[in-house]
């Protein structure tokens, strides 16, 4: 569905531009002076190719020519400008024949709309003021937003925008540079009209240099941004982090150093299954497969060689076997994680253009990648001993010192938000006959099965915890204890209708539950826990066993 919509949107484009341009020279007629026109055409090339890719966009200083021509020629010849450049730099010059239409037929969208405009509300052609401003800026931003917007949804139908707060900042910064280049081209258009040609030559090659620095300095920039992100990563191996954030933040530091349109992150279990764990662009994890056994695909090979692959063309690329997620995509660098030598994962980073990543981006991938694979590391090393020690390691559930913190913490929470947060308090029925017939292993057993039971039956933010012997305690947020009820009776019906198996044979044990919420049936976090259970052994309890009831004031 995604490859059929990507395509009539294109075709829809390519057509409704070309239909827009040929009208336009069929009924106005082109009225160039072409010796004029091939020099502005050589001068916007050479400014387009000193441009810079910012994400998906590209800045440059190209349409200052545009502006200028069309201040001379008017809209037609300026449209026919500024689409043979872009067609030339996308075809001849970067070989992507059907980027170059469709960039084509997006100036052509772009800048004859509003150069039909700027004359419907006045502006003159041909003569340079300072009344003619405010006609100009109408020119500029209406072809700016028109752009802007179709070259937005050409790159969202092929999902291939990734952050959405880069692709802001370069919209931004694209819209700051016509700080520049409006001035530039009246002041081109009032040397062309009041001067030779030769001296309006010689007036466009400020342009060039500018141009040219422009380009030095994004270079030094972008030097910059890569040992900061080294620093990052050396800081983020020195905090303590969850591996959530890690991974966040190893992303987030990454786009600032390369070119990304799509990014995944896979990291492998005992059995040398890589499993996906962080996946950005595209259609997030759904864009990208779930797993890879050792040496299959691409990752599995990756992970397998423990080398890293750089592909600059993945259209005529056949070194590797093609997947489907490379579809929509012109390169990638694939490098593994490692731990001591041993490969532990694999980063992949994915762009839209072929030759995005040049030999520096390949080497500040292998540089950042070890940083963050100390930090992986680092990162599941803390979370296996912060997790033991809130773990009950009988049941998996969480312990009680975890239990009271979460308790408090969600009953600041709920004052700070206004909302209610129930508490559900278990007991097992008659449990110690259990350990007493069939043992304390068979009684084990029993408990881990009602915990996972109870873990099954409540939501993913709901905190289970073993809150003491055979008493277990469901934090349950947002919900009143009515609401709660209903969750405690299911897991009620769910623990007590199925026998649990056991070596000794089938057993089936019953729950107890009693509901409290704060702040309806009690003011504080001793309180709720103080009224829940008393509500489980006044209430259920001594009432027959296998019953939910809730606090009554």
């Amino acid at each position: 569905m995604g490859k059929y919509r990507e395509y009539l949107f294109n075709t829809a484009l390519i057509a409704t531009g070309g239909l827009v341009f040929a009208f336009a020279l069929y009924h106005y007629g082109l009225g160039i002076d072409f010796r004029l026109f091939l020099i502005l055409l050589l001068f916007a090339i050479i400014l387009d190719n000193l441009g810079i890719m910012y994400t998906d966009i590209k800045l440059s200083l190209s349409p200052s020519v545009g502006i200028a021509a069309f201040l001379i020629f008017g809209t037609v010849g300026a449209a026919t400008l500024m689409v043979t450049s872009v067609m030339f730099d996308t075809i001849v010059m970067r070989r992507k024949i059907k980027n170059g239409f469709l960039n084509g037929a997006m100036f052509a969208l772009s800048y004859l709309p509003a150069g039909w405009l700027y004359e419907f509300m006045g502006g003159k052609i041909g003569e340079i003021s300072i009344a003619q401003v405010k006609y100009i800026l109408v020119y500029v931003i209406v072809s700016f937003l028109i752009n802007n917007f179709i070259l937005y949804y050409a790159l969202k139908v092929q999902g291939k925008i990734l952050f959405k707060e880069y692709w802001n900042e370069s919209v931004l910064l694209e819209l700051g540079t016509y700080v520049l280049m409006v001035p530039a081209a009246m002041l081109l258009a009032y040397v062309y009209f009041k001067h030779s040609l030769m001296f309006f030559v010689l007036s466009l090659t400020p342009l060039v240099f500018i141009a040219y620095v422009f380009r030095m300095v994004r270079d030094l920039v972008k030097a910059n941004k890569r040992l900061n992100a080294i620093y990052e990563m050396v800081k983020m191996i020195n905090s303590k982090l969850e591996l959530d954030q890690i991974l966040d933040t190893i992303v987030e530091v990454i786009s600032q150093v390369v070119a990304v349109s799509a990014a995944a992150i896979y990291l492998t279990d005992s059995n040398g299954i890589a499993t996906l764990v962080k996946a950005v662009g595209g259609k997030g994890k759904e864009g990208f497969r779930e797993s890879y056994f050792k040496g299959e695909g691409l990752i599995g090979k990756v992970i397998s060689s423990n080398k890293i692959v750089a592909i600059k063309n993945l259209k005529e690329d056949r070194s590797l076997d093609r997947e489907k997620i490379f579809a929509n995509y012109g390169s990638l660098i694939a490098a593994p994680l490692r731990s001591s030598g041993v490969p532990i994962g694999c980063l992949l980073i994915l762009h839209v253009e072929t030759n995005a990543f040049d030999d520096d981006s390949v080497r500040i991938i292998e540089i950042i990648v070890d940083q963050a694979s100390v930090a992986i590391t680092n990162a599941k090393k803390y979370y296996e001993v912060t997790r033991k020690s809130i773990t009950d390691p009988l049941t998996k559930t969480y312990n009680r010192r975890y239990f009271n913190d979460a308790l408090m913490e969600n009953i600041m929470r709920a004052d700070e938000n206004n909302e209610p947060v129930s508490l559900i308090m278990f007991d097992l029925d008659n449990f110690k006959q259990i350990n007493d017939t069939y043992g304390h292993l068979i009684g084990d057993e029993v408990l881990k099965e009602v915990a996972r039971r109870i873990k099954n039956n409540v939501r993913s933010d709901d905190i289970v915890a073993r809150f003491g012997g055979e008493e277990f305690a469901v934090i349950l947020p947002k919900l009143t204890a009515e609401q709660a009820y209903m969750i405690a009776e299911r897991i009620r019906t769910e623990v007590s209708s199925k026998p649990i198996k056991t070596e000794k044979g089938d057993i089936y044990i019953t729950i107890t539950g009693g509901v409290a919420d704060y702040p309806s049936k009690a003011d504080s976090a001793e309180k709720l826990v103080s009224h829940a259970d008393r509500a489980l052994y006044a209430g259920g309890k001594s009432k027959g066993r296998n019953k939910i009831a809730i606090y009554e004031v």
